[in-house]
């Protein structure tokens, strides 16, 4: 199992690439503008790719690339914050059903995702985006840390 950084001006996290996967597909869903030309399509598609199951150790958020002003890190803020709060409606876990049904291709999941797993993730990335977070590949532990053996 890989781990991949995401970064944004110069900051970032690690996480296990399934959690940063699985996180970057159910934001691209969520993405209302994205049928759209323009940026949030682009996006979306890089997303789309980056969480396919590809990249090993590589998984690209692409946020300087794509989040070059305020109002776009606005813009998908706001998909993260609307898509933790639907993924909340699933309880304390997240169905094998719909993990399954996420069209990834780098197999099939087998068991639940604890739902305190995308909220670590989607706080982190939020932190992220506001510039809240201060660490960096250095610092940063790797997500899914709970406490026990990352």
């Amino acid at each position: 199992m890989g781990s991949s950084y995401t970064e944004f001006h110069g900051k970032g996290f690690w996480s296990r690439d399934s959690l940063i996967e699985v996180w970057l597909r159910f934001l691209s869903l969520h993405m209302v503008q994205a049928h759209d030309p323009g940026w949030q399509h682009e996006l979306r598609d890089r997303w789309l790719l980056q969480s396919a199951g590809y990249f090993t150790g590589c998984v690209n958020a692409s946020l300087d690339e794509f989040l070059t002003d305020q109002e776009r890190i606005a813009a998908i803020l706001d998909v993260s914050e609307r898509t933790i709060r639907s993924l909340r409606l699933c309880g304390p876990k997240i169905p094998v059903e719909i993990l399954n049904a996420l069209g990834m291709d780098n197999g099939w999941f087998v068991t639940y995702m604890p739902i305190e797993y995308m909220e670590l993730i989607s706080g982190r990335f939020m932190s992220l985006l506001r510039g809240e977070l201060a660490t960096d590949r250095s610092t940063s532990p790797v997500l899914p840390f709970t406490g026990g053996v990352p």
